[in-house]
């Protein structure tokens, strides 16, 4: 698997304390960080900050995988190598999946958890998410410190024995840079305006060190250790990925509620939310807990209803995260670097104690049986998981771009 890291919240982590083998794995992987803040040529404007519980934690994506996947196979789940599906299905009392080879496979709940390109819509709205280019795209590639500290200016400014595991912010007026350099992984990416002969969502669009090099010299004066960094990659290492919009999804359930949306195949997040990753396993926890409450006093029958109650559990407290991305992305180009010397928090991504504080599991645990008279009478639901002062209201991309302009 392919990528930089991830940042995953304390309401994602607190689930693994449930499987004492993943918790441990996750916190050793976990990067132990401290933030600087810099301007775009490298003078430091704010940090070191150290990065705390209630930020998260960042970690190496395949590292990530590799951690669920090692539970997954643990606990004797099936996994099926190399079947792509390529279309969902939905009968009255099952959801299913049409395979490349022709299979079909049913279950009384089918969970799309495939990303921004899932093809569960064919039976959620019956219409393709509408997709809206943002003029932006990431370089974005992890690879072995021991490259980057082979080079002299890396090395000598930010030494690991003397600085520890630190994590850098490079903000311009156009684009900005992050880089993070850990003891066995140094990170790094760029959002920049968009060449659209090479970037796309995917993965597998590499691109040469040299190519991202005469990019970044192009766009302006770079920090030297920052161009060290992207100079010292090794070849075929860089994604580079097309950054779309997307409008607030609201409906993530079939019209049978046999399959239900979860993660990015539910709601695409903006790098700058830095939430992306915490949000689907917050899915994951409240999710399976409105299952089995609905299982356990209907059976399989409960499942139509348990899916709508998780969908109104979660859609307001991820739409709100989701704006959130859109302000701090017009937060890093409009920068006053004045007020940041005096108050440190403006550039900071720092979440809430709405935010941090939130248990997903519990949320659904306490709120389920209101949820579904709610949606059974047509009585209006109250959420408490969000900022007390939000109102939810649907939005667009055009909406976000005109509330930051």
């Amino acid at each position: 698997m392919a990528g930089d890291f991830i940042t995953i919240g304390p309401t994602a982590s607190r689930a693994f304390e449930k499987w004492p083998s993943l918790h441990k794995a996750f916190h050793e992987a976990a990067y132990d960080t401290s933030i600087y803040y810099h301007k775009q040529h490298g003078e430091i404007g704010a940090g070191p900050r150290k990065v705390n519980e209630t930020f998260g934690w960042n970690l190496i994506r395949p590292d990530l995988h590799k951690m669920l996947m090692d539970t997954v196979l643990a606990e004797g789940i099936e996994v099926r190598y190399l079947q792509h599906v390529v279309d969902y299905l939905e009968t009255a009392d099952k959801g299913g999946v049409k395979l490349s080879d022709g299979e079909n496979l049913y279950a009384d709940i089918v969970i799309a958890a495939d990303g921004i390109r899932s093809k569960s819509w064919t039976v959620v709205t019956g219409e393709e998410p509408k997709t809206y280019s943002s003029g932006s795209a990431i370089f974005r590639c992890a690879y072995d410190t021991k490259h980057a500290m082979a080079n002299p200016v890396l090395r000598e400014k930010w030494d690991l024995s003397k600085h520890g595991e630190t994590m850098h912010f490079f903000l311009g007026s156009v684009s900005h840079g992050i880089m993070l350099i850990g003891k066995e992984k140094i990170c790094w990416g760029w959002m920049h305006r968009d060449d659209e002969t090479t970037s796309t969502e995917s993965w597998s669009a590499k691109l040469a060190a040299e190519t991202a090099l005469k990019q970044l010299k192009d766009d302006g004066e770079w920090a030297s250790e920052y161009l060290a960094a992207v100079e010292a990659t090794p070849p075929n290492s860089i994604i580079h990925w097309k950054l779309v919009w997307r409008d607030l999804h609201k409906d993530w359930v079939s019209r049978n509620g046999r399959v239900v949306q979860i993660g990015d195949a539910a709601h695409a997040f903006l790098p700058t939310s830095v939430n992306g990753g915490t949000q689907a396993f917050e899915d994951a926890v409240s999710l399976p807990c409105c299952l089995r409450i609905a299982v356990d006093q209907q059976g399989s029958e409960g499942i139509p209803m348990a899916v709508r109650v998780h969908n109104t559990l979660r859609l307001e407290r991820v739409s709100f995260i989701q704006q959130l991305g859109f302000k701090r992305r017009h937060v890093y180009y409009n920068i006053d670097w004045e007020a940041v010397k005096k108050d440190p928090s403006i550039v900071a991504a720092e979440p809430a104690p709405w935010q941090y504080k939130h248990n997903p599991e519990q949320y659904a645990l306490d709120r389920f049986e209101e949820c579904r008279t709610c949606l059974e009478t047509g009585t209006p639901f109250k959420n408490t998981n969000m900022p007390e002062h939000y109102k939810f209201e649907p939005w667009t991309v055009k909406d976000m771009e005109n509330g930051a302009k």
